[in-house]
């Protein structure tokens, strides 16, 4: 038994014989879920009684487990009737039945007590208004379609979709990520809906967006809901140098156009998020590098490094984290590096993947996932579905850095000082000089590190010296 269902179990001991028995609901997805025998993460619950009557059940509540605190747990909203807690690291949230009404613009809404049927009307899929009974467990759908819904595999609006869409637009991206999530398919009008109202979208926060972005794309099909965020409009919306890749058209390598490929890689990645960033931006730099030659030949030279560019302008103003904008980044300004390596890795020196894993840093088996992810939707005269495999295994033959950014190199800094190496740039070039020759040889000694310094210095110095020659000879 989960923490959750325990919980569940206390709070219908604890309200038996009280004022609050057969007036607690848990509602949304917990009961959803719990009808689809998947297991249960939320606990919200609506309060039968009062706008206060949520507020008035999280003190009663808290008080019986000993856990109030005034001010902080539970928190309250009386504005909106809301309150939230905390249990043994639980969060439950509670509310009273509730009517909303959004003035243009605003996602804020104005609220006021209702009935049971309001609240399980201001919901945004008949599958997520479904109540159930704390005291005896029974099913409530005052819809009167939500469970035929979830056994028929349908998303539909409680109301008229427009209704719903315009209290919160966000709920548009919510609907293609429940229909992609559970493979259910839509009811006549939500999709025209959604794409006459497309530009709704725009009034919603990045944060919001973001996370719903991130469920679709770790879902089990993440290139059905950004098809459907195509043929919606709302792409264009979202992420519009994504919506430019669609129809066009690539190379002998490949048979689909950009947007096409794109999806192919997507569906291909395995569901971590960062994994699937890297698929959905990989190519998003053809967009601007699409050169043509008189022969007809198509070119996206140097699109790796613009596809990171563009990748962290768009996940920046998504409001992604720093460190997952970098992660994606590396990802994506390597995902060429293997491509010339052929599938059986015989092009692929030691030297290339020592220098890879470097790069790479600890999110090798990230990347590694998304490039087969990628090699295997090429045409099939260049899909390389070995060569990943094959990677894997000579890194751990050949021991190489994985996860680390930085190599040991026998030799310091202040080595390379003491040979006489003036202080400035130069000592980083001499350093980057042993260490291209450490990819080469992982066990270069201090010896032969000196070495190269002497030979970069004697180098540096003829160099000069041509240089001096030619400016008295002119």
């Amino acid at each position: 038994m989960t923490q959750e269902e325990k919980i569940l179990l206390l709070i219908k001991g604890l309200i038996k014989g009280t004022e609050w028995e057969n007036k607690i609901y848990l509602i949304g997805g917990a009961v959803r879920d719990q009808i689809m025998g998947k297991p249960v993460d939320d606990l919200d619950f609506v309060v039968e009684g009062d706008i206060n009557s949520g507020l008035e059940f999280a003190e009663w509540l808290c008080k019986k487990w000993n856990v109030y605190k005034e001010g902080s747990n539970p928190v309250i909203f009386p504005k909106y009737g809301t309150a939230n807690m905390h249990y043994n690291n639980i969060k439950l949230e509670f509310v009273a039945p509730r009517k909303e009404k959004y003035t243009p613009g605003s996602r804020k809404p104005i609220v006021t007590g209702g009935v049971l049927m309001d609240d399980a009307m201001r919901r945004d899929l008949t599958i997520n208004s479904l109540m159930r009974n704390i005291s005896n467990d029974k099913i409530v759908d005052l819809t009167g379609k939500g469970l035929s819904d979830i056994q028929k595999g349908i998303i539909r609006t409680p109301a008229d979709p427009e209704i719903i869409f315009k209290d919160d637009p966000l709920r548009m991206l919510r609907v293609i990520r429940f229909a992609v999530k559970y493979g259910f398919n839509f009811t006549d009008g939500i999709l025209e809906s959604i794409k006459k109202r497309a530009n709704w979208i725009t009034s919603i926060s990045q944060e919001r967006i973001r996370e719903e972005l991130n469920k679709i794309l770790v879902s089990n099909k993440p290139d059905w809901g950004f098809e459907l965020l195509r043929d919606t409009g709302l792409l264009e919306h979202i992420i519009p140098e994504l919506n430019k890749a669609v129809g066009m058209e690539q190379n002998i390598h490949h048979k689909e156009d950009v947007f096409g490929h794109t999806m192919t890689v997507l569906r291909n990645t395995p569901a971590d998020l960062k994994a699937r960033l890297m698929a959905l931006f990989h190519d998003i730099g053809k967009v601007e590098t699409k050169t043509t030659d008189s022969d007809g030949s198509i070119h996206f030279y140097d699109h790796e490094n613009k596809s990171a560019e563009l990748t962290r302008q768009i996940m920046s103003r998504l409001t992604y984290p720093n460190d997952i904008i970098n992660d994606v980044i590396v990802g994506i300004e390597n995902h060429m590096a293997l491509k010339h390596g052929t599938d059986d890795t015989s092009k692929l020196s030691d030297k290339t993947l020592r220098k890879f894993t470097t790069k790479i840093g600890g999110n090798l088996d990230s990347i590694l996932d998304f490039i087969h992810a990628d090699n295997i939707s090429h045409s099939d005269e260049s899909s390389m579905p070995n060569q990943v495999k094959m990677v894997r295994q000579r890194i751990k033959d050949l021991n190489a850095p994985v996860g680390k950014t930085e190599v040991k190199l026998p030799i310091s800094g202040a080595d390379v000082l003491a040979l006489g190496v003036k202080q400035g740039p130069m000592v980083g070039k001499v350093l980057d000089a042993v260490k291209e020759a450490w990819y080469g040889n992982p066990d270069l000694t201090k010896d032969e590190a000196i070495e190269i310094v002497k030979q970069f210095r004697l180098d540096t110095e003829i160099t000069e010296i041509k240089r001096i020659i030619k400016s008295i000879i002119n």
